[in-house]
C-alpha cells in the first residue's frame, strides 16, 4: 500500500505541475474541478513535529529517510536556510499562526497559545471564503486558541504512545477535502512523528537499524533523566544504544514521508491537487547530544532551530525564497501573498519571502521558566545567545525529573524580559555547528548583538508585564496531563 501511494503521489506531482497551477498567478484557478468557486487556490500547511532539516535527503542527509519530501523539494522551492522561532511546539505553532514572536504576543511557556487579540492565519482565510480544517496527532495543541478560524477541528488522540498516526491523519484530512463545500479549502496538518518516544513501524525500523536493539531505551523515562550516568557509561555516537535512538528517529521520518505521499495521492484522486499550494515545514528539530543533551525545548542551537521549508509547486512561490533566510513568522505573510490576499494583521514580526528587502536579524525564543529561558539572535554570520535562566547539560536531568509537578505554585520566579545571566556567541560562517563560543574574544560583536535584542525585550515587557510566573503555574490539570502524555514531564 505504501509503495502504491508513493507511486501515485509521484504521478500526482507531475500532473499537478502541468495542469492549472500556472494559473494561480493569473488569478483564474478554481477549487477542484467544480465551477463557480472563488479564483483562489487551496492551501495545505503540513507541520511535521520535531523534524530536523539535516535528517532529510533534500538537506544533505545520507540515509534515505525522505524520498517523497525530497521529490517535493525538487519540484518546488526548497528554502535552504529556514529556522523556527522557538524549540517548543506551543510557542512555535503560535508564532506560525500569528506571524509574531512569542514575547511579542505573550504566547510563552508551557501554556503558550495564540493571544485572543491576535488574528490567526485560519481566521484570515476563513474571512476570505476558505473552508478550514485542523487535523493534529499531538496532544499539546488542543487549547481552543489554536483552533480559532477552523471550521473543522480533529485531534486524533490524547493517549500516550501516539506514534504511527500519520496514515490516519492523512486519511482524516482527505475525508475533509472530499466533503468540503464548493469553495477553496485550507488544511493544517500536524504530524507527530518523529517526536519521541521514537516508535516506528517494525519493518521500517529494521531497514534503518544496522543491529536492532531488543530492549531500546525510552527517550523520556530512560535517557533524559539518567543521561549523566548513561554518558559516563559510554552513551553517545558509536554506542549501539545511542545509534538505535537515531535509527528509530530516522525510521519515523520515513514513516511520515509515506503518510505525506498518501496525502498527495489522495488529493490527486479527488481532483484538487492541481489547484493546491503546499507548505511543508516543522515546529522544531531534535537534539542528539549535539551540545550535550537530548530531545528539544531546552536550547536554541541550530539542531533544534533549523527546520525544512518546502513550498510547492515552484510556479506559485518566489524563486528568490530558496536563498533567503526564512523564519516561521515569515510564513503567514508569505502565504497570504501567494494566495493573493492583501489582509495583514498589524504588528507582524515576519515579512513575506516575496518582498525585496535586506536580510533582517533573526530572533528565536524559548521562555519556559522550568527550563532554560533564552533568546537567540542571528545577524549576518553571527549568532548570539542570551539567557535569563541557564542550566548546563549536567543539570538538566535533575531539572527534567523535577518537572513532574510542573512546579505549580513552586515555579521558579521568572522575568522573561529580565537580566541576562548567560551569553554565547558563534560565527556561523566559520563554525556552523556552534562548537566554539566566541563571546569573550569577540566581545564587541556580543555587545552589538545584545543591543540588537533590545526591541525583543521591549516587546516582551509590553506583552507580559506584571506576569511573574507565566509558565507551569498557569496550567490547569488537563494541560499538565497532556504535557505528561508527550513526555515533556515524567
Amino acid at each position: 500500500m505504501r509503495t502504491a501511494a508513493r507511486v501515485n503521489a509521484r504521478r500526482a506531482i507531475g500532473a499537478g505541475l502541468t495542469i492549472v497551477l500556472g494559473l494561480v498567478g493569473a488569478g483564474t484557478a478554481t477549487n477542484g474541478c467544480r465551477s463557480g468557486a472563488p479564483p483562489r487556490p487551496n492551501l495545505v500547511l503540513v507541520n511535521v513535529d520535531t523534524l530536523r532539516a539535516d535528517h532529510l535527503g533534500c538537506y544533505g542527509y545520507g540515509r534515505d529517510t525522505s524520498p517523497f519530501i525530497d521529490r517535493l523539494a525538487r519540484e518546488g522551492v526548497r528554502v535552504a536556510d529556514a529556522r523556527t522561532n522557538s524549540s517548543f511546539t506551543r510557542e512555535a505553532v503560535a508564532a506560525l499562526f500569528t506571524g509574531k514572536l512569542p514575547s511579542t504576543s505573550g504566547a510563552i511557556g508551557w501554556a503558550a497559545k495564540p493571544a485572543p487579540g491576535d488574528e490567526t492565519l485560519a481566521q484570515i482565510l476563513e474571512r476570505a471564503g476558505y473552508a478550514t480544517g485542523f487535523f493534529s496527532a499531538t496532544t499539546v495543541l488542543t487549547d481552543p486558541g489554536f483552533a480559532r478560524g477552523f471550521g473543522v477541528v480533529r485531534h486524533l488522540t490524547e493517549a500516550w504512545g501516539a506514534s504511527g498516526l500519520g496514515p490516519k491523519l492523512s486519511e482524516e484530512a482527505l475525508g475533509f477535502v472530499a466533503r468540503a463545500p464548493d469553495r477553496p479549502f485550507f488544511l493544517y496538518l500536524h504530524y507527530l512523528d518523529p517526536h519521541g518516544p521514537y516508535a516506528p513501524s517494525p519493518a521500517r525500523y529494521r531497514k534503518f537499524a544496522a543491529t536492532p536493539v531488543a530492549d531500546p531505551l525510552n527517550i523520556y523515562s530512560d535517557v533524559r533523566p539518567r543521561l549523566n550516568e548513561l554518558r559516563a557509561a559510554g552513551f553517545g555516537p558509536g554506542d549501539p544504544r545511542f545509534e538505535d535512538q537515531v535509527a528509530r528517529y530516522d525510521a519515523e521520518i520515513a514513516d511520515t514521508d509515506d503518510a505525506i505521499a498518501a496525502l498527495f495521492a489522495g488529493l490527486q484522486r479527488l481532483g484538487v491537487l492541481d489547484r493546491t499550494l503546499v507548505v511543508l515545514t516543522s515546529d522544531h528539530g531534535e537534539e542528539f547530544l549535539d551540545h550535550g543533551f537530548v530531545e528539544h525545548a531546552w536550547t536554541l542551537y541550530d539542531e533544534v532551530l533549523r527546520v525544512p521549508l518546502v513550498l510547492w509547486p515552484a510556479s506559485a512561490w518566489p524563486a528568490s525564497a530558496a536563498e533567503r533566510r526564512a523564519a516561521t513568522v515569515d510564513l503567514l505573510p508569505t502565504i497570504l501573498d501567494a494566495l493573493g490576499i492583501r489582509d495583514r494583521p498589524p504588528g507582524l514580526d515576519g515579512a513575506s519571502l516575496a518582498a525585496a528587502s535586506a536580510a533582517r536579524p533573526f530572533v528565536a525564543e524559548l521562555l519556559i521558566a522550568e527550563r532554560n529561558t533564552l533568546r537567540a539572535l542571528i545577524d549576518g554570520r553571527w549568532k548570539y545567545v542570551a539567557a535569563q535562566r541557564w542550566l548546563d547539560p549536567a543539570a538538566r536531568p535533575a531539572a527534567a525529573r523535577a518537572e513532574n509537578e510542573l512546579r505549580g505554585s513552586g515555579a521558579p520566579p521568572l522575568d522573561p524580559c529580565g537580566a541576562i545571566v548567560h551569553e554565547e556567541l558563534y560565527d556561523l560562517g566559520a563554525d556552523p555547528r556552534e562548537r566554539q563560543d566566541r563571546v569573550r574574544d569577540a566581545a564587541d560583536v556580543a555587545v552589538r548583538l545584545r543591543a540588537a535584542l533590545a526591541p525583543s525585550l521591549a516587546a516582551c515587557r509590553r506583552s507580559v508585564r506584571g506576569v511573574d510566573r507565566p509558565t507551569g503555574a498557569g496550567l490547569d490539570e488537563e494541560d499538565r496531563r497532556k504535557l505528561r502524555a508527550l513526555g515533556y514531564v515524567e
